[in-house]
């Protein structure tokens, strides 16, 4: 399929044969073009028409200079940016006693109800204009003559992708200049949507129009060599006279043609001027924004440097720590230095060593048992879980058994106490048997063979603060007492108390009753609770004891100072 003749064909097909069908394709191909960019300037149809037929008026003119590589597209988008400023200035002098501003609104403000692509449609053509022209060239070809990326590349003598690229370029470069403007969201695709909204299609019958009154304003230059012989050889001597005038004023006429565009493009380069300072003074900006970002982060890169030091001595510090703890642990001997917290001791001595009060009530393991046995927070978590359902069970059996009494039946009462009182529990039988079983077999599993011999010594041991005390593994067989009882002893009250379980008792000599009022403190320091050692008790026990004391130290005390 043979390819469409170029621009440049064309105009040579009509200034060398006078082919003005050659003409009117040309119009056909950039009607859409001039009249968008006409349409955007004037804001009015029958405007952009007039502008249209005096570009084409003046291409028609001027079509014997045209080389074959100028851009027609970019020389037409000029033109009509000169038409229209130069129609403009005519209709304000037209309608200077009407409100020019009204009149022009459509291209020099954004009113309310536009979107935002519209607003940007006025900055378009000095936008186009800051391009190179084959850059403006590609963006005319493909949106206003809708010309596909190959076509473009013809035109262009690129190949395709090279079109696509220019045309992507440019779409960038555009764009850009839209941000500079104050319009920080714009992007390439924002560029291509305003240059597809200000696109038309012109209607056949108008590309028509225009090209019709082109051709009788401006009719071409030249006509072939051989009409402008025949034409001279049959004029008359007025004839050749006129044409001889013609040609000694075609120079001045030039002439000052060539002065009026030198004053249009004169008053555009200062309006390029201007916008170029603008951009010169927001790029000033930029760069000291720029410079600034530039000091931070050198200070941020300083700052890491400095960081990465201090890892690095960190990393040499934890390394030669590890060397001298590799060095301590693999000595021959078991000493260590004195300021460490740590001693090395065989693995054979731990059976024989104890944690006094491993274990206090509701079930939290001590520091001191919890190193021993070198438990992990998960594998102490689950410990004190299972001690503290046991404990809560267990209490749960008691609190069902619990008595109170004034006779004991295990325990004893001196005989000159003022009062007393006893709190007992009976064996409580098999319940706690089971819990106790269950109790150990947890145990064994989560502390495993290697620690729980540790444990079991503890468990089987009935002596004073052992684990098998503090947990009651003999509730279920033998019943307990706890006594508690006020005497008087060289003039003061003190407090006393007895426990017991069936076949074993013991007492204290009791305590200063005062010492049991609110806020007050022990010598030396301590709690009650530490004086009574609660622990060995069951809390309920201990709980109803510590509760009548009190109560007895508030009603014997109260308003009488120290005894």
């Amino acid at each position: 399929m043979n390819e469409p003749p170029s621009d440049f064909e064309w105009l040579q097909q009509f200034v060398r044969a006078g082919d003005q069908n050659a003409f009117r394709d040309l119009v056909r191909r950039h009607i859409d073009l001039v009249f968008a960019t006409a349409l955007r300037k004037a804001g009015e149809a029958p405007g952009a028409e007039e502008i249209s037929q005096n570009v084409f008026s003046a291409l028609a003119r001027k079509a014997w200079r045209f080389a074959p590589d100028d851009s027609l597209p970019a020389w037409l988008h000029k033109t009509a940016l000169l038409e229209s400023k130069a129609w403009i200035r005519g209709e304000l002098r037209r309608r200077q006693r009407e409100q020019t501003a009204a009149e022009l609104g459509t291209t020099m403000k954004t009113p309310d109800d536009q979107t935002a692509l519209n607003a940007l449609v006025p900055l378009l053509d000095d936008a186009l204009l800051a391009l190179r022209e084959k850059d403006r060239a590609a963006l005319l070809l493909r949106f206003y003559e809708k010309n596909s990326l190959k076509a473009v590349g013809q035109t262009l003598g690129v190949s395709e992708d090279a079109a696509h690229k220019r045309v992507q370029n440019a779409l960038e470069k555009v764009s850009d200049f839209f941000r500079r403007r104050g319009y920080k969201t714009a992007t390439a695709a924002v560029a291509a949507a305003v240059l597809q909204q200000s696109s038309v299609t012109v209607s056949t019958a108008t590309a028509a129009g225009v090209a019709g009154a082109a051709l009788q304003v401006a009719p071409p230059v030249l006509a072939g060599a051989a009409a402008w012989i025949t034409r001279l050889a049959t004029m008359t001597k007025m004839q050749t006279a006129v044409l001889c005038g013609l040609v000694t004023v075609l120079p001045v006429v030039w002439k000052w043609h060539q002065h009026r565009q030198a004053s249009e493009l004169l008053t555009l380069a200062e309006s390029r001027l201007v916008a170029a300072q603008h951009d010169f003074l927001i790029l000033q900006n930029e760069v000291r924004q720029l410079r600034n970002r530039s000091d931070k982060a050198d200070a941020d890169l300083v700052q890491q440097a400095q960081a990465v030091t201090h890892r690095d001595d960190q990393s040499r510090q934890f390394e030669a720590w590890k060397q001298h703890i590799r060095a301590e642990l693999l000595a021959a001997d078991y000493r260590w230095p004195d300021d460490s917290p740590f001693v090395r001791i065989p693995k054979s001595v731990l059976p024989e060593l104890d944690v006094y009060h491993a274990i206090n009530p509701p079930g939290t393991i001590r520091p001191e048992a919890r190193e021993l046995l070198g438990l992990s927070p998960q594998e102490r978590q689950q410990i004190e879980a299972t001690l503290q359902k046991y404990f809560s069970a267990l209490d749960d059996l008691m609190k069902s058994n619990f008595y109170e009494t004034n006779h004991p039946s295990i325990v004893s009462i001196p005989a000159d106490a003022l009062d007393s009182r006893v709190f007992g529990l009976p064996a409580l039988g098999d319940a706690v048997k089971q819990q106790a079983e269950a109790l150990q077999t947890s145990l064994q599993n989560e502390l495993g063979e290697e620690r729980w011999p540790l444990v079991a010594r503890q468990l089987e041991s009935t002596g004073t603060d052992t684990m098998r005390r503090i947990l009651n593994l003999d509730a279920g067989e033998k019943g307990q007492e706890l006594a508690v009882w006020i005497s008087e002893i060289n003039g003061h009250l003190r407090a006393g108390y007895g426990w017991g379980e069936q076949g074993a008792a013991c007492s204290s000599s009791g305590l200063d009753l005062r010492f049991f009022l609110e806020g007050s403190t022990l010598p030396g320091g301590g709690t009650i609770q530490d004086y009574m050692n609660v622990r060995q008790f069951p809390a309920v026990l201990s709980e109803a004891a510590m509760a009548w004391i009190r109560q007895q130290a508030q009603t014997r005390l109260s308003g009488k100072g120290d005894l």
